[in-house]
């Protein structure tokens, strides 16, 4: 890709309606567009950077033994009305009604959905368990959308949905998810998320866990001890409530639940991604069964388990920024290697640069390729916004000394390279060896 032909615009400033770091760098960069309150477009950055978090997903989703479908945005209001949340959900669930005057709905979330496609399908307990999940998008009215992606109306999800004929099993499926999530914010740059108590609320169910990301710009509250207890304050204050004990917030060096020391401590974050054990929630609301072995009818046990792809790619960037933009773990950057052409003016310097772009294309690296006659400050800025783990710098100085610039996007890296020798440290770099890239 050549930067001259990439859709989007950079800025200097920062935008006066963005109260916080990603959401400023991901306008600023041209990752998204504002069309409506909680509503943004994807630029190609943005798409890339998504299109990589989704092949994690779907390699750990697999390995965790989910098949992929898809499930529709538009529901008939049946659906809810059969799970009995259409009436308990508030404004934040959109409806309306069809040119027929059928009730509809704009999907959330797709529990009712997930029975509705596997009802049938279902009815023999030789059929279980099955565990199905999609990447699908979702709209939810939010009150106060905020953030950017952070806390988005229309935002992409991936959800997943297990069907199981004892608590065991369901436990089984939901202990591997709980660690292929885990893997998954690893994978994407984020291994210090954490992995905590929660209320299951709307969703129902007996038990259920939030991953966290802990940063100062989170709206959730969680309390953590040394001891690994974590839990969000509302499940905190639920269960206090459950044992009759005296409600209330945790605090700051309260007594830890699981190993009995006073020694909480009280953070922010951003939620990820939350599992859930539902029971038969849903499957009894809804009128799904099996024959069991002996031929009586049972209603299956379900696991629901999601993560917000866009609300992932902006807590990536709220934790991996400096002042100049965002710094994209390899794993998930949009582009392995950008490479500026200083002093694209020149003709020596527009065809050396030009058969290292090509070179590297055919090497198999993901280049972004600035050809445009800027100035060297414009080039790197714009460099700096897009993030990408490894510039290169193509300039009259650099080719009279038979050299190439290398500089990390962190600037821990910054190198000058014979044509020989970058090839081999590229190759380190962006290979597996490159640490902390």
């Amino acid at each position: 890709m050549k930067m001259s032909q990439l859709i989007g615009e950079r800025f200097k400033e920062r935008p006066s309606e963005c109260g916080i770091d990603s959401h400023a760098l991901m306008v600023r960069g041209g990752y998204i567009q504002y069309v409506a309150g909680g509503i943004y477009s994807a630029l190609p950055p943005l798409r890339r950077i998504l299109h990589k978090l989704e092949r994690i997903i779907r390699e750990e989703m697999e390995m965790a033994g989910a098949q992929e479908v898809s499930l529709p945005v538009v529901l008939p209001a049946s659906l809810w009305q059969a799970s009995g949340r259409y009436e308990q959900v508030g404004p934040e669930l959109m409806r309306f009604r069809d040119r027929g005057g059928s009730a509809l709905l704009l999907a959330m979330t797709h529990e009712e959905a997930a029975v509705s496609l596997v009802r049938e399908y279902g009815r023999s307990y030789q059929k279980y368990p099955f565990f199905l999940y999609q990447i699908q998008t979702k709209f939810r009215d939010e009150a106060r959308p905020r953030g950017g992606l952070i806390r988005a109306r229309e935002f992409t999800m991936k959800d997943g949905y297990s069907f199981h004929t004892s608590q065991a099993d369901l436990e089984g499926c939901f202990s591997r998810c709980q660690q292929a999530y885990a893997r998954i914010f690893s994978r994407a740059g984020l291994p210090e998320t954490r992995c905590v108590l929660s209320d299951s609320g709307m969703m129902g169910g007996s038990v259920s866990r939030e991953f966290i990301l802990p940063t100062p710009v989170g709206e959730d509250t969680i309390a953590l001890c040394s001891c690994g207890y974590g839990a969000n304050r509302e499940a905190i204050e639920a269960r206090q409530a459950g044992q009759m004990a005296e409600p209330g917030a945790p605090q700051e060096g309260g007594r830890c639940p699981r190993c009995g020391r006073q020694s909480l401590q009280l953070c922010r974050g951003i939620e990820l991604g939350h599992i859930f054990q539902l029971g038969d929630r849903y499957t009894r609301a809804m009128g799904m069964c099996y024959l069991d072995e002996n031929g009586e009818s049972r209603y299956p046990l379900m696991g629901c388990y999601g993560i917000g792809l866009g609300r992932l790619a902006a807590a990536i960037c709220e934790a991996h920024h400096d002042r100049f933009g965002p710094i994209w773990p390899l794993t998930v950057a949009p582009w392995q290697v950008h490479l500026c052409a200083v002093r694209a003016d020149e003709p020596p310097v527009q065809d050396a640069a030009g058969r290292l772009y090509r070179q590297l294309q055919q090497r198999g690296y993901e280049v972004l390729y600035d050809d445009r006659r800027l100035r060297a400050g414009a080039l790197f800025a714009d460099a700096d916004l897009l993030g990408c783990p490894i510039r290169l710098s193509v300039s009259p100085r650099g080719l009279g000394q038979g050299t190439v610039e290398l500089q990390s996007r962190d600037r821990r890296i910054q190198i000058e390279l014979s044509e020989a020798a970058l090839w081999e440290e590229l190759q380190k770099l962006l290979k597996g060896a490159g640490e902390g890239l």
